[in-house]
């Protein structure tokens, strides 16, 4: 090969490398804003997927909101349900094994561990059919675990008696005040109308709050009540990060009635007892600069998204 046709080579090699590494480069970088975009998409969706799962089943009108602001929720959620298979003694109560021959569910608990701490401030609530025909005296009365919740296999064996279910651990709960104490609702000292049959509910009270955490940035937040300080934990994150609060919060908050009529943030308790959508509305934007669709031309910056949800209460006024 002669000089000249080396040269020629050379040249050619670098044109046809300077456009290989320019190619690789701008591949480089659609990768990269294209994992940023769906990184924060599906925070976004994270955000209004577990939302919607804790407040849908909320009761506004038996008062679960506890307080309702703009960038915050505090709410009692509901984490253990059942129904009443033994009255042990007037404080005392006995729910069916999580797992029956018969294939009903008839005690369910919110996440693994199915014994409760007397110390988590938990609170049960046991319907109270009262001493008329018809609802209109009906209603969920509230106690606290005066004990932590145990297992005892020897319980409800009259009421489930398959061989099957022999040896599954029944639930005991120790509860605060005896089943048929004065009551303020109803007045005077109760019979008992509580029965074996009667459903129980479980909830504890919780917070979702946007906050901004130690690295500077703000994540949508989740505490548990605790009830030796009597206060909320510190918040732990869920999702993230979003916007800032201020005039569109990372993570905001609207409450309506059934009218549509829209409920002030911070409302007071006869307020939040009208709740019966909740609007949500997540924003977030790229930790990094990105090229993409909505972006000026040429231009590289964060890019910007939001999702928005709306939440029907059940049990609403």
């Amino acid at each position: 090969m002669t000089l000249v046709e080396i040269m020629i080579s050379l040249v050619l090699l670098g044109i046809i490398s300077g456009v290989v590494m320019r190619v690789i480069t701008r591949q480089q970088r659609f990768y990269h804003g294209a994992n940023q975009i769906m990184t924060q998409r599906s925070q976004l969706r994270q955000a209004t997927s577990v939302l919607p799962v804790d407040l849908r089943s909320l009761s506004s009108v038996g008062n679960d909101i506890i307080a309702a602001t703009d960038s915050s929720i505090d709410f009692r959620m509901n984490v253990a349900t059942g129904i009443i298979c033994e009255i042990v003694d007037a404080n005392t109560i006995a729910l069916p094994p999580t797992k029956l021959a018969s294939g009903q569910t008839l005690t369910s608990f919110f996440g693994n561990d199915s014994l409760l701490s007397a110390a988590g401030g938990y609170e049960v609530y046991v319907y109270n059919d009262s001493n008329t025909v018809g609802n209109e005296e009906d209603y969920w009365k509230e106690y606290a675990l005066a004990s932590d919740v145990t297992a005892d296999a020897g319980r409800c064996l009259a009421s489930f008696a398959d061989i099957m279910d022999a040896g599954q651990k029944r639930f005991i709960f120790r509860l605060s005040d005896p089943l048929g104490h004065s009551d303020p609702v109803l007045g005077g000292s109760l019979s008992q109308y509580i029965q074996v049959g009667a459903p129980v509910r479980v909830l504890r009270k919780v917070r979702y709050a946007l906050y901004q955490d130690t690295d500077g940035k703000w994540y949508l937040g989740f505490a548990t009540w605790d009830a030796a300080s009597s206060t909320f934990e510190a918040l732990a994150p869920v999702s993230g990060p979003y916007d800032p609060y201020g005039t569109a919060a990372g993570v905001g908050f609207r409450y309506y009635d059934v009218d549509g009529l829209e409920i002030a943030s911070g409302a007071g308790a006869s307020d939040r007892a009208r709740i019966a959508r909740i609007d949500l509305i997540a924003r977030a934007r790229t930790d990094a600069n990105v090229r993409a669709d909505g972006i000026q031309a040429g231009v590289s910056q964060q890019y910007r998204d939001s999702l928005a949800v709306s939440v029907m209460l059940r049990n609403r006024q």
